[in-house]
């Protein structure tokens, strides 16, 4: 995030161009290089054969070789096929730099930020990103990333949460909420075994939500 957020900075004060594209599937995409079997699956068990497996074709959301082997797929063989080097400070950062012209690719999973400062270079690596992947999408000017929004205007560029929180608040079932500024009763008297018990994994998630908001 401190990558992007410098990024986004450059951009800015450089009048760059920055433009974003996105992969559907992307954990599918990958190679398997190495031989793995499944249980069969509900629904598809074979009557002939009710102890066998599935041998895999492809990747499978799940797997821990999947994100691996996208990774692996998208950087080494083609990234660097194309003449990008990844940063020495944050290896998602990869930049291509020519005699007159620098290009930038950040990667996150399946979210890439291409950062340029010919606006036609720019499309040509969009292009070649496009062929060499069906998936690849192109969302065109960075708008959205990783929950937060970048607004462009005439003074800058604008980061805020605000669809990320609404949404948390909806997930959450606070939508009807009413909005105080100290939460509890400042007077409230707790003991170890007072109240009811809550759902560990959920107040996790609320704590995680709650420290994503503070990025901006």
């Amino acid at each position: 995030m401190k990558t992007f957020r410098a990024v986004l900075v450059v951009t800015t004060t450089k009048g760059w161009y920055i433009h974003q594209m996105d992969v559907k599937n992307a954990f599918l995409q990958g190679d398997l290089g190495e031989t793995l079997y499944i249980v069969q699956p509900p629904g598809f068990r074979l009557d002939v054969n009710k102890s066998g497996v599935c041998r895999l074709n492809k990747f499978l959301y799940g797997l821990k070789q999947a994100l691996r082997a996208w990774n692996s797929k998208i950087v080494t063989q083609y990234l660097h096929k194309i003449g990008f080097n990844a940063s020495q400070s944050d290896t998602s950062l990869f930049i291509r730099r020519g005699q007159t012209s620098l290009i930038c690719i950040l990667l996150y999973v399946d979210d890439l930020v291409i950062i340029g400062v010919d606006l036609s270079e720019v499309c040509h690596v969009k292009t070649q990103l496009l062929t060499a992947f069906e998936t690849l999408k192109d969302l065109g000017i960075r708008h959205y990333f990783l929950g937060i929004q970048v607004i462009h205007t005439p003074d800058g560029i604008l980061l805020t949460q605000r669809h990320y929180a609404v949404t948390m608040l909806f997930r959450f079932g606070m939508t009807n909420s009413q909005v105080v500024s100290t939460p509890l009763d400042r007077n409230q008297k707790l003991h170890h075994d007072s109240g009811s018990t809550c759902d560990e994994v959920c107040f996790r998630q609320i704590v995680g939500s709650l420290i994503y908001l503070t990025i901006t």
